[in-house]
């Protein structure tokens, strides 16, 4: 039993000892995995310190919240808990009898008894005695803490399947299979007498907290009551279809809880015995019961491997615990009421802190479906119709529903106007109810407003209009003052569905006739049609009116963009009829609700799936407070209000109820570092505030295996958490490239088909830039892409003034944006849109664009500087920075005509060197301005050294001429300002595009020829000594003159009349060495260096025009702190890729025709297989259906 010896119960937090964070730790690792820490501690950064904090939280939430379980080598069948709460007893199957002390974090006793497994365990008030029974007939009490057999309880004959002892512990009531109860007196340690009789084995008893009544349940189905005042039996409760397996009493004496074979868990009345609540969630039988200390609580568990928290008090949801793989057999609560121990025959006992319930209320109404709620801030109420044709008014907080009003018909629409003055409300007959809610009356008497049902409608934002769509084909346009109507006609099928803009111009309407109607509120035209393809069964727009967000019959949600009438993104996570769709305030999250019992949550800026919840119900309507902080939801005979927990501060677990607790177990596991295999279900869950899913605690661990397989099966969305953490820049961070490669390769793949997810890496660009990964060029690539759908203009008129640039808000382009519609045409000159997924800040000056550019110029990968996008930003800021660049060159180019006429015609000329003078100063003060803004950088740059030499040789050399000073270093001072005058100049020419290259290439040639340089120093002084050895004519060597003869060997230049043989043998060697060989690896340098520059021209390029953006934008120092993000777009004359560039150009082409062909056909592929599943789907239910049939057909 040595693998039980491990913690089981959470210990005292006062036994807790601090422990240093795990992540912490890790962060700080050297490797990618956990090593041990090294002494030197690296420091964090802001943003990793913010990310292991994060982290930390969610972990603490994961661990505190996720089940302890304990292996056992057999199955655990039945616990006790000291009323002290420290001490677990538990029996087993092979008998034995196990003592877990919750202080010393161990099992100090594992007593085997050796009577057969073992049922029941009971422990008196103070822990001195423990009852045992099991498969003999005989009850044991044992003394403890030694378990020494103290007596026995003899008179069952056959096995005992459970035992309790009453309040005052001095009476032991027993149920056994000899259909029997019977009572035991511990005091006199005698039987009393059987006090119940059943017509089949006794599975359970309870006794109430004051003594009064004895409860059992057993095969026979009946509950029996025994009265203890009076000593009989006095009541049979016929509720359960099957055995009776488990009861329970509240500590108020008030209640009793059934659990049976037919799956039901009944709560009772002990009043006058009637239900209280039926419960029917569980699929199997219910093996036990307990009820919390304060008897708010009801615990079942059962042989479905669940264990149910119900709240008695509020009608809220269960909580579902289900971690176990076996039956469960037995479970209780701490008396403290936080954390529930379960065992089962899985063998494993498990505890699991006592779950929080979510913020609801529910309210029913038997008969009715709840077609449409609505809430109303002011009033705190929810206003509901349905099939009832009652109209009602609920307010939460009391409970209490009144009826304001019945309809004619079903009501299917109510809806509240903004300003919170009306209610209006259609039904199914088309009329029409607008009610004051100041008064909760009708305001006027209803009005036949259609010809059929009036399934959808909304006012306009500022409370002026009432928009209906009915089933006569026809939208209404109400003045809800006058109540005088304007109709639009159109559509040729009932309207399901109308929404009006935020602006309140823009009526959109959805019909069986499959369209999306757009429509002019003012002048009563329709804009246009937009083909949908299926049933439109509810719509939203936008907050910024840009986009329209349509739900079919089919399950399908659809985005649709306004002003290029297309479908961006479709969504197909609903397998049933959607009835309602909200987009939240931060214009980022969508909500939809369906029959299908969900209420998923997409993210509209990514436009992705994320999670959903869901309901025990079809979800009829949906309807979100003002204030987002509540959801409402209508169903079949019930209204179901929450707190919404997207705006919650509380963390909590988000997504699919059933499987909260194994995704709490799993994640866990991940934590300690233990490896379970990857389970995609878990994929699904978010944690909240903080917004992290399972992608997130891969990335920081470095789980490269499970990473990989979530983001192949696309079973976890790539989405950033609430500080802007994702997989990606977690990975950045940790320094980890094997995950971060998997992370880039795969939104490059998601990327190509949902643009929209690039959005997030805008605040990762400059540390990507920095970091030049390999893969990075091909994510700049998917981040600029060009805009090749159907709705956008493909050709204009030939006079347009090609390519337009345009810095927008939005990522999708408007034509509008560039061309007027008078340029537009069906014929003329081709053109190409392109548009960027990633904003940039585009101010000139700004902190955010200086980072950028610089991140760019000092990025390894050259691809980042090729890239399209790359050379777009650049292009376009270099449109503002040149004017600056032209001005200082101007200024330059001034003071260089200047030196050259004062050089050439005026030297010593005293009014020149004035001028000379006052535009040196000039230039210095240029310097001084660009030091002090620059701070440190400014003494990065080589070029500025030269420059202040260059202005402080001429300073001098002036100086010297009017004061007459150094009068013999004058000229030599003089030409060190024209040398370096001259060679400063060079670098202007990079203003020019003809010669940027050519600068580069000299640049490039000065850095590589320097170790040319040395080595012919070196051959250089090596001959000059040799030949100062071989000819000793002088009497004393001047060592200048024969480097002067050595150097001129190199020139090609030597006199030999007077040599010798072993002089000429040396010069032959000079000459072969210096002349020949050195130009000949000179030509190879130049030559290398040639072909590099030329196949990195466009880097060579970008990082010239770069660098001088970046000199212009640092002096732009007003502008540091302003935050202007937006997203580049260009249109461009189309222009086939192969005619330029020659054979590679050809191949890039040829490059990029393929990789669209094989997009292309990987979306089709996708398309396909998508709609195999869904036929195989339907295939498999249909099959099912006909073998119930078949099977059925056999019965009959």
């Amino acid at each position: 039993m040595e693998d039980l010896k491990q913690p089981l119960l959470p210990p005292h937090p006062s036994q807790q000892a601090p422990k240093h964070s795990f992540f912490t730790s890790y962060f700080l690792s050297d490797g990618s995995k956990r090593t041990k820490k090294s002494k030197m501690k690296k420091a964090l950064s802001p943003q990793q310190t913010l990310l292991i904090s994060k982290i930390t939280d969610a972990e603490t939430y994961i661990l505190k919240n996720a089940e302890t379980t304990v292996s056992t080598p057999f199955a655990i069948n039945c616990l006790a808990l000291s009323y002290d709460g420290f001490t677990l007893f538990y029996g087993s199957s092979n008998g034995n009898v196990s003592r877990y002390h919750k202080l010393e974090g161990k099992i100090t006793d594992d007593v085997p008894l050796g009577y057969g497994q073992l049922y029941g365990i009971c422990l008196d008030e103070n822990n001195n005695r423990a009852a045992v029974c099991g498969e003999s007939p005989i009850i044991r009490v044992f003394q403890l803490p030694r378990f020494e057999l103290e007596f026995e309880f003899q008179g069952h004959t056959e096995q005992v399947n459970y035992i309790t002892l009453s309040a005052s512990h001095d009476l032991l009531y027993s149920a056994s299979n000899d259909k029997t109860v019977r009572r035991w007196n511990m005091n006199k340690k005698t039987a009393e007498r059987v006090i119940i009789n059943h017509g089949g084995a006794v599975k359970c008893v309870a006794v109430t907290l004051d003594d009064r009544f004895v409860f059992s349940g057993g095969d026979d189905c009946l509950i029996r009551v025994f009265d203890n005042e009076f000593q009989e039996e006095v009541l049979n409760l016929k509720s359960h279809t099957g055995c009776v397996w488990s009861l329970a009493t509240n500590p108020k004496s008030t209640c009793l809880a059934s659990g049976g074979e037919d799956h039901k868990v009944i709560v009772w009345n002990i009043k006058d015995f009637t239900p209280l609540v039926i419960y029917t969630d569980h699929t199997e039988r219910i093996k036990s019961l307990a009820f919390s200390a304060d008897s708010c609580f009801l615990v079942s568990g059962s042989a479905d491997f669940t264990i149910k928290v119900w709240d008695l008090d509020k009608e809220r949801r269960e909580v579902t615990l289900n971690a176990h793989i076996g039956q469960i057999c037995d479970l209780l609560i701490s008396p403290e009421q936080d954390f529930i121990i379960s065992c089962s025959d899985d063998k494993s006992v498990k505890v699991w802190s006592f779950p929080q319930f979510l913020e609801e209320e529910v309210f029913k109404a038997l008969g009715n479906n709840f077609t449409s709620v609505a809430l109303t801030d002011k009033t705190k109420c929810v206003v509901s119709c349905g099939s009832d044709k009652a109209v009602r008014f609920w307010d939460p907080e009391t409970d209490e529903a009144s009826l304001i009003l019945t309809s004619h018909g079903c009501g299917l629409k109510t809806c509240c106007s903004p300003d919170e003055k009306y209610m209006a409300v259609g039904d199914e007959l088309g009329w029409l109810y607008v009610i004051d809610l100041k008064t909760k009356m009708l305001r006027d008497q209803a009005i036949q407003a259609h010809r059929g049902p009036i399934r959808d409608m909304c006012f306009t934002s500022d409370s002026t209009y009432l928009i209906t769509g009915g089933g006569d084909s026809v939208i209404l346009v109400w003045h809800i003052g006058t109540m005088e109507n304007t109709p639009l006609k159109g559509h040729q099928q009932s309207i399901w569905s109308v929404c009006v803009s935020h602006d309140g111009e823009t009526v959109i309407s959805g019909s069986s006739d499959k369209t999306l109607r757009v429509w002019n509120v003012k002048t009563g035209s329709q804009r246009y049609c937009i083909q949908a393809q299926e049933q439109i069964t509810t719509i939203a727009i936008d907050m910024n009116d840009r986009y329209i967000i349509s739900g079919s019959s089919m399950g399908v949600v659809k985005i649709w963009n306004i002003f290029e009438k297309n479908q961006e993104t479709i969504f197909k996570q609903h397998k049933d009829y959607v009835t309602s769709v909200y987009v939240l305030k931060d214009n980022e999250t969508l909500l939809t609700s369906s029959k299908d019992k969900t209420i998923q949550i997409f993210s509209l800026k990514y436009r992705i799936p994320l999670t959903f919840l869901t309901r025990k119900q079809p979800i009829l309507s949906m309807a979100v407070s003002s204030d987002e902080k509540l959801i409402v939801t209508g169903e079949l005979e019930m209204i179901y209000l929450q707190e919404n927990p997207l705006s919650s501060p509380n963390p909590r677990v988000l997504g699919p109820e059933e499987n909260k607790q194994k995704f709490l177990t799993y994640m866990k596991s991940l934590i300690n570092d233990i490896h379970p295999q990857h389970d995609p279900d878990m994929d699904s869950f978010i944690i909240l505030p903080e917004f992290l899913n399972t992608l997130h605690f891969y990335a920081f661990l470095n789980y490269k295996e499970y990473l990989s397989a979530s983001l192949s099966q696309k079973s976890a969305p790539i989405i950033p958490s609430k500080d802007g953490f994702h997989p990606l820049s977690i990975c950045l961070l940790r320094e980890m490239k094997g995950v971060r490669d998997e992370v880039v390769s795969a939104l490059c793949k998601i990327g190509k088909l949902n643009p929209f997810i690039l959005q997030m890496l805008e605040n990762d660009l400059v540390d990507m830039n920095k970091k030049g990964f390999s893969l990075l060029g091909d994510l700049y690539d998917v981040i600029y892409q060009e805009a090749n759908r159907r709705s956008l203009p493909k050709f204009c008129d030939k006079d347009a003034d090609l390519p337009i640039v345009h810095i927008s808000e939005h990522c999708r382009v408007r034509p509008e944006d560039f061309l007027d519609e008078s340029m537009l045409s069906s014929q003329g000159m081709g053109i190409t849109f392109y548009e960027s997924y990633v904003r940039i800040n585009f101010v000139m000056g700004s902190k955010e664009s200086i980072d950028f550019l610089e991140s760019l110029a000092d990025c390894p990968n050259l691809d980042v500087l090729r890239s399209d996008l790359v050379q777009e930003i650049i292009n376009y800021k270099w449109e503002t920075a040149r004017y600056t660049m032209m001005y200082q060159g101007g200024m330059f180019f001034t003071y260089m005509i200047t030196l050259c006429v004062y050089t050439a015609f005026y030297i010593g000329n005293f009014y020149f060197q004035i001028v000379l003078s006052v535009v040196n100063m000039f230039l210095l003060f240029y310097e001084c301005f660009q030091m002090m803004i620059s701070g440190a950088s400014y003494f990065e740059d080589i070029w500025n050294y030269v420059d202040w030499g260059r202005g402080m040789f001429m300073f001098i050399y002036l100086t010297s001429e009017w004061f007459h000073l150094l009068p013999d270093l004058m000229a030599s001072i003089f030409a060190l300002a024209t040398f370096l005058s001259w060679l400063r100049g060079i670098t202007y020419f990079r203003l020019l595009t003809t010669t940027r290259y050519l600068i580069n290439l000299l640049f490039q040639v000065a850095v590589d020829i320097s170790g040319f340089l040395i080595l012919l120093l070196y051959s250089t002084l090596a001959f000059t000594f040799l030949f100062i050895v071989l000819e000793r004519k002088m009497e004393v060597p001047v060592m200048l003159d024969y480097l002067k003869i050595s150097y001129n060997l190199v020139l090609g230049n030597f006199e030999g009349e007077d040599y010798n043989i072993i002089e000429w043998m040396c010069l032959t060697c000079a000459l072969i060495i210096n002349p020949i060989i050195m130009l000949n690896l000179l030509i190879s340098i130049i030559g290398d260096t040639y072909e590099r520059v030329l196949s990195d021209s466009v880097a060579a390029d970008a990082k010239e025009l770069l660098d001088m953006i970046i000199e212009v934008e640092s002096m732009m120092f007003t502008r540091r702190n302003v935050v202007s993000k937006q997203y580049i777009q260009v249109c461009k004359e189309y222009e086939k890729e192969s005619d330029d560039g020659g054979w590679e150009g050809k191949l890039r082409a040829l490059q990029n025709t393929i990789d669209k062909i094989n997009t292309s056909n990987q979306q089709n592929s996708d398309l396909a297989m998508a709609k195999l599943k869904e036929q195989d789907k339907f295939l498999a239910e249909q099959t099912s259906r006909l073998d119930q049939i078949l099977q059925y057909t056999k019965r009959q």
